[in-house]
This record gives C-alpha cells, sequence and structure tokens, in this order.
C-alpha cells in the first residue's frame, strides 16, 4: 500500500530505496529521515483505511516541509543571541579566551551557506510552484485565507499610463 499510493519502496531486507519526489528541484533535508521512518512505523494506523491515508500525508508533508536551518541566521541577530547564550553558559574562568572569534567565524561560515540554500529554494523552488499548481478552492479564496497582494497585469496597467 505504501509503495502503490505514495511511491514509498522498502525493500525486502527493510531498506528504503525510494522516496517519492513531491517538487521537482527540492530535496527535502535527509537529517529528518529517521524521524520521518520512525512516524511512518509508530504513528500510522495502517489498519483503518482512511486514518492511514491522513496521517501517512501528514507524515510525508512533514519530512518535505521546509525547515529553518539549526544554525543562527547571520543576516538576523541570529549569530548574537547564539554569542549570547554561550556567553551565558561558560562560567567566569572560562571566559576571554582567543577562540571566539574563530567560533563566530566557523558558524559564519556554516550558516551563511545554509540560510542562502533555504532562500534560493523558497525564491526559485517553492513560489514558482506555488504559482504554478496551488489552487484553493473557492471558499478559501473568497473568506480572506489567501489575498491577493498583487497583479503584474494590473501593475503593468497602471505602469504603462505614468
Amino acid at each position: 500500500m505504501i509503495n502503490e499510493y505514495f511511491s514509498i519502496h522498502i525493500d525486502q531486507d527493510g531498506n528504503l530505496a525510494r522516496l517519492p519526489v513531491v517538487l521537482d528541484q527540492y530535496t527535502p533535508d535527509m537529517d529528518r529521515l529517521p524521524e520521518f521512518m520512525l512516524t511512518l512505523g509508530n504513528d500510522i494506523t495502517w489498519d483503518i483505511e482512511k486514518e492511514s491515508f491522513r496521517t501517512a500525508a501528514a507524515a510525508i508533508g512533514n519530512f518535505y516541509a521546509l525547515h529553518p536551518p539549526i544554525v543562527p541566521n547571520p543576516s538576523g541577530k541570529g549569530i548574537q543571541l547564539q554569542k549570547k547564550n554561550k556567553d551565558c553558559m561558560e562560567t567566569a574562568e572560562q571566559a576571554g579566551s582567543t577562540d571566539e572569534d574563530d567560533i563566530d567565524q566557523e558558524l559564519l561560515a556554516e550558516a551563511e551557506p545554509a540560510w542562502a540554500q533555504r532562500e534560493w529554494i523558497i525564491q526559485y523552488v517553492l513560489f514558482p510552484s506555488m504559482r504554478l499548481f496551488l489552487k484553493p478552492p473557492k471558499s478559501i479564496a473568497a473568506d480572506g485565507t489567501f489575498v491577493q497582494v498583487a497583479s503584474l497585469d494590473k501593475l503593468y496597467k497602471i505602469l504603462e499610463r505614468c
């Protein structure tokens, strides 16, 4: 059932062989794979068909969700908060070491690519996919859940007048 309906293939030895492709050019965070497998094994009621579809879809959605990186955001106050928390945890005798700048540089070197990759995925994968594939029901579109912020066609018409 899991292979047929969700394209998750587990071989005879119990190894995960294939995951579904939810969005082109998007690979989920593989650090969350053990949690996903535990959820598939423990939290899904496979005896009740309707409930198993709902919980399996929720597990796949959680696995493929775009979670923020574990490292702090270098463009915001994340590095300063990380440094402040680290300073609070240090004792007075350990404070003042010269390795502090090295740690900050290592943290920045690790954080910048992780957050840049996340921003790229949002801009070039998630938003275009939402534009193409997200079709909310009319009831949701009319009740204010989704609000159109701008329309390029209308903006072009306004700019043509200027």
